[in-house]
């Protein structure tokens, strides 16, 4: 089988980075862990000789990277409950819960959602889908939970993943922040990228971010947060979270960007004691995939669906509510 071969040469603005990394951002909608295997199976050569995924570039050197498929892996149906929300011959909808990983990946091969899916669907996925990632249009962070699409045949992944990059599927989530916004509503438009600082983190990165747009409304404000309705208009990795804490705003509970201890070190001792409850009624990000709108993918008629909030963003609202 021919693969696609890549030639890069390294800049002096990427010097001393890790290949993969390197990688990573020159090559578009190819993750690190993508070109992390590659390299292990021998597909990137540097100056002509197999090199590390570890080893640091240096101005001048010659990349060649062959874009095969990484070695397959073995991924085991699981008999996980699914909240099915609607299903046929070409897709589904999924409601999935706060803490199920949506795909494998390294420290975590079992007890996700394409676990689950390999087990529900069985047999009937018309095409060889990648297993690892199954018919996944988009996807979730562990700790968000909501609604998503997931492709039963090659036809409607390709469909569907068309839509999204043209911005046909809607995806709409129910935040709640601390502090209160400045405006009503407005549009965050700020690239995102890998944190320089902490790569298993994003930040906005004016370098070596892409695009990432986000859109809000202030549906109702409490006495330390805000209760929001956000719109993607794009989907990089944890795009909302990064958004709503760059601009002091963090999603009540998200540990990874300043929603728990490190928010609660900021206020006096008054509101420390009103916020302290709030933590202990969530222990994850309170961010959920609310809505979910795109037209079918075979008969083109227009769907659209809408999850309740689970238990422990309503017990957070009902709390605030009570502040008042």
């Amino acid at each position: 089988m021919t693969h696609n071969r890549i030639k890069l040469a390294v800049s002096s603005e990427l010097a001393g980075e890790r290949l993969d990394i390197f990688c990573a951002r020159k090559v578009a909608d190819k993750t690190r862990s993508y070109f992390t295997k590659l390299a292990s199976s021998g597909n990137i050569l540097i100056d002509g000789r197999p090199a590390k995924a570890s080893s640091k570039v240096k101005t001048g050197m010659k990349i060649e990277i062959e874009l095969a498929a990484p070695p397959p892996m073995d991924f085991l149906p699981e008999n996980i409950p699914l909240k099915v929300v609607f299903e046929d011959d070409r897709l589904m909808v999924i409601d999935k819960p706060a803490g199920m990983v949506v795909h494998p990946a390294a420290g975590n091969y079992e007890g996700t959602l394409v676990n689950a899916l390999l087990h529900h669907l069985g047999e009937s996925p018309k095409s060889n889908l990648d297993p690892g990632r199954l018919g996944l249009v988009h996807r979730l962070d562990k700790d968000t939970s909501g609604l998503l699409v997931v492709a039963k045949d090659e036809m409607s992944l390709a469909t569907l993943q068309k839509q999204l990059k043209e911005r046909k599927i809607k995806r709409v989530y129910t935040a709640i922040v601390w502090g209160r916004m400045e405006k009503q509503k407005g549009t965050i438009d700020l690239p995102i990228g890998r944190s320089e600082k902490d790569r298993k983190i994003m930040s906005v990165n004016p370098r070596h971010g892409r695009q990432a747009v986000t859109h809000y409304d202030v549906a109702q404000r409490f006495e330390l947060a805000d209760k929001l309705v956000v719109t993607l208009g794009t989907g990089r990795t944890h795009q909302i979270r990064v958004h709503l804490s760059y601009f002091g705003h963090p999603v009540i509970g998200d540990a990874t960007y300043g929603g728990r201890a490190k928010y609660l070190k900021r206020l006096n001792k008054s509101d420390l004691k009103i916020a302290m409850p709030v933590l202990q009624l969530i222990t994850r990000q309170a961010l959920h995939a609310t809505i979910l709108e795109f037209p079918h993918p075979e008969t083109g008629e227009f769907l659209k669906f809408e999850s309740q909030l689970p238990d422990d963003i309503i017990s957070v609202l009902s709390y605030l509510r009570s502040l008042a």
